[in-house]
């Protein structure tokens, strides 16, 4: 059987656009905000759609920030994030997320481990700097 292939809208388009070219983990309402610079008809409904596809297609991940909105991130390999609980911003942390998930799991057996979200809480340097 073939398999359908997915349409590409100028809407889907222009959000993936703007998750590719985003360096802050935005949140759905922050891509809205982007897209409708160029799409002003675009919904906000229609934002949510098209990220839920685009993280189960693997285009982007969406990173579950607990007691926060999702954020969606271009880089979709494995890797951890430091989010910081003054300004909620999300950045990228430069660690083996790998060999984390490989110590977490060695009493796990034959694991087979699909994905992991790795996510460090604490304030960035900003607003620490900001609290001197």
């Amino acid at each position: 059987m073939r398999e359908t292939a997915k349409r590409q809208t100028r809407q889907k388009c222009e959000i993936e656009r703007v998750v590719l070219s985003s360096c802050d983990h935005p949140t759905a309402e922050t891509v809205f905000g982007r897209v409708r610079e160029a799409l002003p008809a675009v919904s906000l409904g229609t934002v949510y759609r098209v990220l839920k596809g685009l993280a189960e297609e693997g285009r982007v991940r969406e990173i579950a920030v607990p007691g926060a909105p999702a954020r969606f991130d271009k880089t979709t390999g494995t890797h951890a994030h430091f989010v910081c609980e003054k300004c909620g911003a999300v950045e990228d942390i430069g660690i083996d997320a790998a060999e984390i998930v490989k110590a977490a799991c060695r009493g796990c057996g034959e694991a087979d481990i699909a994905e992991a979200d790795i996510i460090f809480r604490g304030v960035c340097p900003k607003c620490k700097e900001e609290n001197k």
